[in-house]
């Protein structure tokens, strides 16, 4: 190792300075101690009042810096997920990279086979459970908590419990899950508890968390705070993050929105450390722009990228584990814009490395899933982290006695210094590089569908042992009564 010399172990990424963080940060103190949050959750008002938050007017709670301060002490600074297994699976701590995940049950789907839009029904769960599974750059689940081919019983859905169980049979990988109200959660960790084998082993190797969602501007509402407070009593590990949209629902400017934002987060983060000091807790927020011509929350937008990442450096300032965004697009289809947006953004995020990257093949404003997408962001994410290992020198990699030797108008082909580093070159799966065609050859298109389906078709997940499956079953066999049915919708 020389003196004084400094070797970058992957490229150099900042958008913030120390200075600015520390001015978002402040400002972030001056909302919350003047603005307020509003907080509608009686047992949150009580917590928060006996610690000395001024909670007269519920419409405006106002935090004192302190608690905000002592909060960030006490949150923890690493977060281990496990697979279903109890197998170690994922670190969160902001220095592992950037794991990203994607979606079962999106309410519609571009189906695997014709590309058209859809409805999408349990079988399409499983399919993308299985995806999910088999590819290696998805290493967890992101459940989302709504179908259209499932009915609704009064108030109660059950499609994300439904969707939760086909990914717990289909995958052991760790599984993150929205979720209507404390009901719906309580199940969702009954469910996981039988195949930890307690609540306790669940929450001493969690493969399991949920998540919690602030509305924007500043509010904190009854579901939300009372789904957090559970996962915080019992040690699961719980997302928070809201949607705040500049020029709608925060100030248009960058600065305006991610000071909003961070307020959303950090007050549940003091609410969450009030209740149990230690409860593990993922900061993270989806700032993105309102589209004027359209009034869309756009989802592939540069702006929602530079926020996101913006957001990644702010909480990992405070050491925290950070939820991200990435591989999403607003397009429709499978094509040109998607390809672009999904990359820049999938580039953005392991260039800033936000922890917990969920959403990726969400496509059409986040209406829409897709199977091929899931399978093209993987390839993505294989290329972008090609460049994220930087470039090593030294006596071996930078060869000059090799060099001195082959001299000008010489070959490297045949040579052991290739043979010992060409296998490092990255190798694509899905986009062509044949020189020479031929009518029998698939082009990048054809060979993303055809590793799709064939995923679909061949690729056989671990289940969990028979006994737990049972035990799942009797869970599932009530659902299915409740809703009415006898089995679940079949897809066309």
């Amino acid at each position: 190792m020389r003196d004084n010399y400094t070797h970058f172990t992957r490229p150099q990424f900042r958008i913030l300075s120390d200075y600015q963080l520390e001015e978002l940060h402040l400002a972030t103190l001056q909302i919350l101690e003047r603005a307020g949050v509003a907080f509608h959750c009686e047992e949150a008002l009580e917590i928060l009042g006996c610690a000395g938050a001024d909670v007269s007017n519920p419409n405006r709670v106002k935090i004192p810096s302190r608690l905000v301060e002592q909060a960030i002490r006490t949150a923890p600074k690493m977060i281990s997920l496990f697979t279903r297994d109890g197998d170690p699976s994922i670190v969160l701590n902001g220095m592992t990279g950037s794991h990203f995940g994607s979606t079962p049950n999106p309410r519609e789907i571009l189906d695997a086979y014709s590309g058209k839009r859809r409805e999408c029904f349990v079988k399409d769960m499983v399919d993308q459970s299985r995806l999910i599974d088999a590819l290696p750059n998805m290493e967890w689940c992101w459940n989302a908590n709504s179908n259209l081919t499932l009915p609704i019983v009064g108030n109660s859905d059950y499609s994300g419990r439904v969707s939760l169980l086909q990914y717990l049979l289909n995958s052991p990988k760790p599984v993150f899950a929205e979720n209507n109200d404390v009901a719906s959660l309580q199940e969702m960790i009954e469910m996981c508890s039988i195949i930890a084998g307690s609540e306790e082993q669940l929450a001493n190797k969690p493969f399991f968390g949920s998540s919690s969602e602030p509305v924007s501007p500043l509010v904190q509402g009854k579901d939300i705070l009372e789904k957090s407070l559970l996962c915080a009593e019992k040690r699961i590990p719980n997302i928070v993050y809201a949607m705040p949209m500049a020029g709608a629902t925060t100030p248009a400017s960058f600065a305006g929105c991610l000071s909003i934002a961070n307020a959303e987060i950090l007050s549940h983060l003091v609410l969450v450390q009030l209740k149990n000091p230690g409860a593990p807790l993922i900061l993270g927020s989806i700032p993105s722009i309102m589209d004027m011509r359209t009034t869309i929350f756009s989802y592939g937008a540069p702006e929602m990228s530079l926020m996101v990442a913006a957001l990644t450096e702010l909480f990992h300032y405070y050491k925290l584990p950070v939820f991200g965004t990435a591989g999403c697009t607003d397009a429709d289809s499978v094509g040109v814009q998607a390809t672009v947006e999904l990359t820049f953004s999938v580039m953005m995020t392991l260039l800033s490395g936000a922890d917990l990257v969920h959403d990726v093949a969400v496509a059409h404003h986040a209406t829409v899933g897709s199977p091929q997408l899931i399978v093209l962001v993987n390839e993505i994410i294989d290329m972008v982290k090609a460049t994220m290992n930087g470039i090593e020198i030294n006596e071996e990699t930078l060869p000059l006695d090799l060099i001195e030797r082959i001299g000008p108008g010489g070959t490297y082909i045949s040579e052991k210094h290739t043979l010992k580093h060409f296998r490092k070159f990255w190798v694509p799966q899905i986009f062509d590089r044949n020189m020479v065609r031929t009518a029998e050859m698939k082009n990048c298109e054809g060979l993303l569908g055809e590793m799709t389906t064939k995923i679909i078709e061949t690729h056989q997940p671990k289940s969990p042992s028979e006994d737990k499956v049972k035990e799942l079953k009797k869970i599932e066999a009530r659902w299915l009564k409740l809703m009415g049915l006898k089995e679940y919708p079949k897809r066309p």
